[in-house]
């Protein structure tokens, strides 16, 4: 008897095991399909839930951690790229669930990476910006018409935020033969400031640093939708 009751206690937990990882897998996938709906990405993101079982996260109508990763997607018109996403603190009730999913964050934290050929058009015509030794580099052939001539030029660029506001300054500006200094005017032409693209999930920008692919933004946010008629 006592064999067989150890048998059975087996049998059960690796059931409820099997119903986990089922139930888990199902979740993610569904909530992979929804984020590609929502955000126009070409592919569903990686979706991954955290936490030692899944069963009593949904009991409990609380998830402690939801991993998203995606690489790329649109937003306002605007294609990104390299996007990553905590969310912490996810209530979604089993109630709501079983009727209209809703789904929200109490926090999230994510980053995405914009490539370096958004900032294009807000450059005078004939200039670029791009890579180069794995950092921005802003080059082309610049023509400066209140002097009447023009000239090669390469500089590299610096990015601050102010709130939704993104500034490009150029710094180590090289100027080709130019028969005088047209530093000032070459630095006037090249600052520009464009508008910080719309964040995942709404989330408010932090902070930026230049990459090798782009430029990549932090950001986070708070009571965040992940799923359901008010997500992004």
């Amino acid at each position: 008897m006592r064999k067989f009751l150890v048998v059975f206690l087996i049998l059960v937990a690796a059931l409820v095991v099997v119903a986990d990882i089922g139930a888990r897998s199902f979740a993610q996938s569904t909530l992979a399909e929804r984020l590609s709906q929502q955000m126009e990405m070409s592919e569903e993101p990686d979706v991954a839930i955290e936490g030692w079982a899944f069963l009593p996260q949904v009991i409990s109508g609380t998830y402690t951690e939801i991993n998203i990763q995606a690489d790329s997607a649109t937003m306002g018109g605007v294609t990104v790229e390299k996007i990553e996403a905590t969310a912490s603190e996810v209530e979604a009730p089993l109630s709501d669930l079983m009727n209209q999913p809703t789904v929200t964050a109490g926090q999230v934290d994510g980053s995405f990476v914009v490539p370096y050929t958004y900032f294009n058009p807000y450059l005078p015509e004939g200039m670029t910006i791009s890579t180069e030794n794995g950092e921005p580099r802003i080059s082309g052939e610049l023509a400066l018409p209140e002097l009447g001539l023009s000239t090669s030029v390469s500089s590299g660029g610096e990015f601050t935020v102010d709130g939704d506001t993104l500034t490009v300054t150029p710094v180590d500006i090289e100027v080709g033969n130019a028969p005088i200094n047209v530093d000032g005017v070459v630095s006037s032409m090249l600052t520009f400031s464009a508008q910080v693209p719309e964040l995942p999930f709404g989330l408010t920008a932090t902070d930026m640093e230049a990459t090798s692919s782009g430029l990549k933004i932090t950001g986070t946010g708070d009571d965040v939708p992940l799923m359901g008629s008010e997500a992004a």
